[in-house]
């Protein structure tokens, strides 16, 4: 008894010892981080009931989205902003599985595992539908809430047509939904309803739509575009545009070189004379050392400019409001206007986009260390060190940093700015434009009026 008393006071020191060591290193990444401006906002521990668990991908899918996926086949979903676990799925064999990175649409999460991808639905996590493939994904899948695209081997691009998550739910729970023909039905469009929508209603799995097949193969993901365009680049640098609704190819170009790094699709939001308006944007960074970017308008490629950088891109471009961030391989971070292309300014020293806030930018060099750049000029503000066990999420969404410690644990913070107490929202997960709405207009200073002094003719 005394022995057995003894060995579970010394596992009682242990774990207490270990929950220090746990509290002690985050506090310590605190005091580092906040050489860099930054302040703690939350902090959670993750599961690790194995001693080989790990996270295998960590990523900041949509402004309020963070997916963690572990070695042993574990995916955890948490709220971005308040730090709340959302949801936890298994989808594979425990560190057998075989996971290439999520991708996350308005209502889906797509995860490749092995030979097939788990679609799962964003909000909870239950699992919507698997789609069998015939080779291991090459790349990471592209989707929107309509279509799921995966790279195929290596040289064929395969698209899926998905029914509407919240349509299929209710199939699911009530039987037949709204718009789906039935025989009491004189006829399908009694509702007004087009048929490729009747169809897309009436399936209850992926339906296959197009394959394309390129024997000079592909090395990047393609991306969904206006929920109706898919777009993708081959090994030869020929961009090709498909409008998925009439299986047509649309638009293509070509570029003097080979892409370098993923493409990057934004939708933009102007606003003239009280009048919202969305234009769809692409980026491009490419092999002749530059960065290219059109307008897509109904499929169609407008070239609006290009930038040569003197150097090729290591990752996508970044766009936060106005501004384009392009790391590169050799010669930093540039901050690009996104209207123009004209260099705003270079950081030599930042090589990776980490996040920004409305005042700071948060990277890294090559070595790993930390910097903070002002966000104008770019100058370098303060660089800490890294052991390199930290990894910080890149974030393209918010103004919130991201990090996993040593200790297995999940830290958010933000700059200790009072302006940044609320969020900053630079950009949600969205792939069709809002319909024109009409802004709030100005209110317009009042006329000053004439002093009860002053004469007629005269000026108060």
């Amino acid at each position: 008894m005394k022995r057995l008393g003894f060995g579970a006071a010394i596992a009682t020191c242990l774990v207490l010892l270990g929950g220090g060591l746990r509290i002690s290193i985050s506090r310590e990444w605190e005091r580092t981080l906040s050489q860099l401006g930054l302040v703690p906002l939350w902090s959670v521990a993750l599961p690790r009931s194995d001693p080989r668990e790990e996270v295998l991908h960590a990523q900041v899918l949509d402004s309020d989205l963070l997916v963690l996926q572990m070695r042993s086949g574990t995916v955890l979903a948490y709220d971005a902003l308040a730090g709340t676990q959302r949801w936890l799925v298994q989808v594979g064999q425990p560190f057998r599985a075989y996971q290439q990175p999520a991708i996350a649409s308005q209502l889906l999460v797509v995860i490749p595992v092995d030979l097939s991808l788990r679609v799962l639905e964003r909000k909870s996590g239950v699992r919507l539908w698997q789609v069998e493939l015939n080779a291991l994904a090459h790349r990471s899948p592209a989707c929107d809430d309509s279509h799921l695209v995966v790279l195929e081997g290596e040289n064929r691009l395969r698209c899926w047509l998905l029914p509407h998550v919240e349509r299929h739910l209710a199939l699911l729970a009530r039987g037949p939904v709204s718009g789906k023909p039935d025989a009491a039905s004189r006829s399908p469009f009694d509702a007004g309803v087009s048929s490729y929508e009747i169809r897309r209603q009436a399936i209850r799995e992926p339906q296959r739509a197009w394959d394309f097949q390129d024997n000079d193969g592909f090395d990047w993901p393609a991306i969904c575009a206006s929920d109706l365009y898919v777009v993708f680049t081959n090994r030869l640098g020929k961009l090709r545009v498909v409008a998925s609704d009439r299986m047509q190819l649309v638009s293509e170009w070509q570029f003097p070189g080979t892409q370098v790094a993923p493409m990057t699709f934004r939708l933009v939001e102007r606003i003239d004379e009280g009048i919202s308006t969305w234009e769809s944007w692409l980026w491009v960074p490419c092999s002749d050392r530059a960065v290219y970017a059109f307008r897509l308008h109904q499929g169609k490629l407008t070239p609006m400019w290009q930038r040569v950088l003197g150097d090729v891109a290591r990752t996508a471009p970044v766009l936060l409001g106005d501004q384009l961030f392009v790391a590169t391989a050799e010669r930093g971070l540039f901050c690009l206007d996104r209207d123009t292309g004209q260099v705003r300014w270079q950081q030599m020293e930042a090589h990776y986009f980490l996040a920004a806030s409305p005042r700071l930018v948060f990277a890294q060099d090559r070595l790993g260390r930390f910097l903070t750049l002002d966000r104008q000029q770019g100058h370098l503000l303060s660089r800490v060190s890294s052991n390199g066990k930290v990894r910080i999420l890149a974030n393209q969404f918010t103004d919130r940093v991201y990090l996993i410690s040593e200790d297995v644990r999940l830290h958010a913070f933000r700059d200790r700015s009072p302006q940044c107490v609320e969020p900053q929202v630079y950009y949600l997960l969205r792939f069709s434009p809002p319909p024109a709405q009409l802004t709030k207009p100005m209110a317009k200073p009042e006329e000053a009026k004439p002093g009860d002094d002053a004469k007629p003719g005269e000026k108060p």
